[in-house]
């Protein structure tokens, strides 16, 4: 065991120009992560790569950055990636709940590198932690009529909601056990309370019990302004104790991430704490399943 020095797979990351971006040109207002005037400015690809390429990142999967206009965004990026080579996969912005989401979703898969969708799902009672109307939106019929259109297209689905939100959830996973989803921010743990932290690991716990559901150790930084060697190796070992090493894929979230720390130093912190497993298990969560899980 040591630092791993293999080939990795970043699969949650952004890239933009400020102009396509509403969320960044417009006056800056209360966001669930906190003060983010330092991304408020242009963020491309080559810019990407300069950051992650001297640590191993030898591929990467972009997630929508909620443009509000899906369809140019997943060209602009398919457009970047024929230029540049990053990104290798793509996940579309989508509202599974528009009537009109067949005819969407087959405009995004025309774009080869696609292979996924996102659509935010978070919710809790503070108003800057509200992605949809309810807590339950994931299973409105509307929405579960679009989501039936996943297995079809086989595209995956991005599940981003907060541990209160589990019990939800698992009736969105059990009713989809064809559709491959991935728990985004590893759950987006809010605090770091002993009654959050409990909270956390049992709606993980209830979500891993199902084949078909992933972990992303991404934005482990997002609420706490920053990332310590201490919070990143508790959120990694416990879910990679509760997902096991081949449900669990390294993420970044950059630039976000970026706020606080440079991507030497933000990735050192996983090095460090996946340093404690073997070499096969570090290539499984930082490569491995990434390429199974995203097919890049």
């Amino acid at each position: 065991m040591g630092d791993y020095t293999g080939p990795v797979i970043d699969t949650h990351h952004h890239i933009w120009l400020r102009k396509d971006v509403p969320w960044l040109a417009e006056p800056p207002i209360p966001r669930m992560f906190g003060d983010y005037f330092g991304i408020r400015r242009d963020y491309p690809v080559e810019e990407f790569m300069q950051d992650v390429t001297p640590q191993g990142v030898t591929k990467s999967v972009h997630v929508t950055a909620n443009w509000g206009r899906p369809l140019d965004e997943t060209r602009w990026l398919q457009a970047q990636a024929d230029k540049h080579g990053f990104p290798h996969g793509i996940v579309a912005q989508v509202d599974l709940a528009d009537p009109d989401i067949e005819a969407q979703l087959k405009a995004h898969k025309q774009f080869p590198n696609v292979r996924g969708v996102r659509q935010m799902l978070y919710w809790d009672p503070l108003p800057v932690r509200q992605a949809v109307p309810r807590p339950d939106y994931c299973n409105a019929p509307e929405f579960h009529r679009g989501f039936a259109l996943l297995e079809k297209y086989d595209l995956s689905f991005e599940l981003q909601v907060y541990a209160p939100q589990a019990g939800y959830a698992v009736e969105l996973i059990k009713a989809f056990p064809n559709v491959r989803m991935i728990l985004v921010h590893a759950g987006m743990l809010t605090d770091r309370t002993s009654e959050a932290i409990d909270t956390w690991r049992h709606a993980l716990t209830a979500m891993a019990a199902f084949p078909n559901m992933h972990v992303k150790l991404s934005g482990l930084g997002m609420y706490s302004g920053g990332l310590t060697l201490p919070q990143g190796r508790q959120v990694i070992r416990d879910a990679i104790q509760i997902f096991g090493v081949a449900r669990t894929i390294y993420g970044s979230n950059f630039p976000l991430e970026k706020l606080h720390a440079s991507y030497a130093d933000f990735f050192g912190i996983y090095r460090k704490v996946l340093s404690e497993y073997t070499d096969a298990e570090q290539r499984a969560v930082l490569h491995d399943n990434a390429v199974r899980f995203y097919r890049v």
